[in-house]
């Protein structure tokens, strides 16, 4: 007998999990697959966490999250881009960025109303917005994979609840200037929907470039819900730990969801991060991070290019690059990955798991290898084609 509800029957499940436990104790596999850095997490947040739990920090918290983490977090945006929150209204602390998409779409989604989002997007968004009872409205991208806003204007209907923006992207690695972001804000302005804006990888951008707060734009702040994570920031995927800042009358209702689902995020996590946050050590962390990401861009980006029939965009932020197989004589994006993954030990991810128009590419995560790996994943990559 099968219990299932019927809106399980319309969630494919993820085909990166699907990968990530296939190369569980596969010899010499390499994964570009799973979006999750190899750095270990800094010395001075693990010790923090151990002092914590053993200080006792073990009980329940505060729903919104932990009151010192909420500072932090309100003085992170103060210091980095000039914008104020509000610690015990603007700030919620959740287990990972996942949960916050979750809630966030479950409460203010209705069913029918639709959720404008780029194709290619995180896999994820697509399914959440379905499980809140809404329809994904897929945005054709530009061929440096912004959204096309001549085409968002056309996408835009009286049913148009919330636009999903990620820049920079997964899987893309994309970015949009802050002038287009603002267009996007406007158009959200005029046709009164909210935004929710997945900023997870701010501080992974590249040759100079600087992250845009799009809740700092013109006319963003009071539609505008941010979407963050510890996960990329710090390395510690595993702990479940993001964040959330918006107006406090737009984070009140998803609070309430929020406080049914888990009640409070990890507390001894949480301490360890309000006490990890503001030192010079998670400063320099991050620096060193992003020295190392860009430097396995410029390997993989480079030596990718250099393979007859492949071709890449050159990613201004995040730890993804985005592959298109088209000249190949494997155009096919799951093709390509079963060939990869079965002859050359190489976990690629379909490009068809984050859209619909995406089968002539694949996403290569460079956060989770090091230089050498990429190295050899090029080499194994030339061979096969060859």
């Amino acid at each position: 007998m099968i219990f299932e509800s019927k809106k399980m029957a319309n969630i494919k499940p993820s085909g990166i999990r699907q990968l990530f436990a296939r190369a569980q104790g596969v010899p010499g596999v390499i994964s570009l697959g799973i979006g999750a850095p190899d750095i270990p997490a800094p010395k001075g947040l693990k010790k923090a966490l151990i002092g914590a739990v053993e200080e006792n920090f073990n009980n329940y918290d505060q729903t919104p999250g932990n009151k010192w983490l909420r500072e932090a977090i309100v003085e992170k945006y103060k210091e980095e881009y000039n914008t104020e929150y509000d610690s015990e209204n603007g700030v919620m602390v959740t287990a990972g960025g996942c949960e916050l998409i979750y809630v966030a779409l479950q409460t203010y989604v209705n069913y029918g109303d639709e959720v404008l989002l780029q194709d290619p997007s995180f896999l994820t968004y697509p399914r959440q917005i379905t499980l809140a009872g809404g329809k994904p409205v897929w945005l054709p991208s530009t061929e440096d994979f912004k959204i096309d806003l001549e085409a968002l204007k056309e996408k835009i209907s009286q049913k148009t609840r919330a636009i999903i923006l990620n820049f920079p992207s997964n899987p893309t690695g994309a970015m949009m200037e802050k002038q287009e972001l603002q267009a996007i804000v406007d158009l959200a302005v005029d046709h009164n929907f909210l935004i929710f804006s997945d900023e997870v990888y701010e501080y992974y951008v590249f040759d100079d470039k600087k992250p845009i707060h799009v809740a700092s734009l013109n006319g963003a702040y009071e539609r505008t819900l941010t979407i963050n994570s510890f996960s990329k920031s710090y390395c510690v995927p595993g702990w479940r730990m993001g964040f959330g800042v918006a107006d406090a009358d737009i984070l009140k209702p998803i609070l309430g969801y929020h406080s049914f689902v888990i009640a409070n995020a990890t507390t001894p996590t949480q301490v360890a991060l309000a006490r990890f946050m503001r030192t010079k050590e998670a400063k320099d962390f991050v620096k060193f991070v992003k020295k190392e990401f860009q430097k396995r861009r410029n390997a993989i980006v480079g030596g990718l290019n250099e393979i007859s029939g492949i071709k890449v965009n050159k990613p201004a932020g995040s730890f993804y690059c985005y592959i298109d197989i088209s000249e190949t004589e494997y155009p096919n994006d799951v093709q390509f990955s079963e060939k990869a993954f079965n002859e050359a030990k190489v976990v690629l991810v379909p490009g068809t798991e984050f859209g619909p128009g995406q089968q002539k590419y694949l996403r290569a995560s460079f956060g989770s290898a090091s230089v050498e790996k990429i190295n050899e994943v090029l080499e194994r990559i030339r061979k096969m084609l060859s």
